[in-house]
């Protein structure tokens, strides 16, 4: 768990337990969060494309301390478009 502030409101960024993390550490995982807070701080749920290998997938809960929760990491190779 990270403690972060977005829009001068604390921001708490959370890796759900038990988690594949493949190749990706927390870091690299809290990085690319940060990195996209603008975006994805409005949204319900979201999906990064990272490094174009990985998708994270996650959601964003608005209460007195907004809470994004990254859900799932994916492999990009184990994406099907139909």
């Amino acid at each position: 768990m990270l403690r972060t502030t977005f829009e001068n409101q604390e921001v708490i960024l959370r890796i759900k337990p038990n988690l594949s993390r493949y190749t990706m550490n927390d870091e690299l995982i809290y990085e690319v969060l940060q990195k996209a807070m603008g975006t994805i701080f409005h949204l319900e749920n979201f999906v990064l494309n990272v490094e174009e290998k990985y998708l994270i997938i996650g959601d964003t809960q608005q209460s007195a301390y907004p809470l994004i929760t990254v859900l799932q990491i994916v492999p990009i190779r184990n994406m099907v478009t139909l």
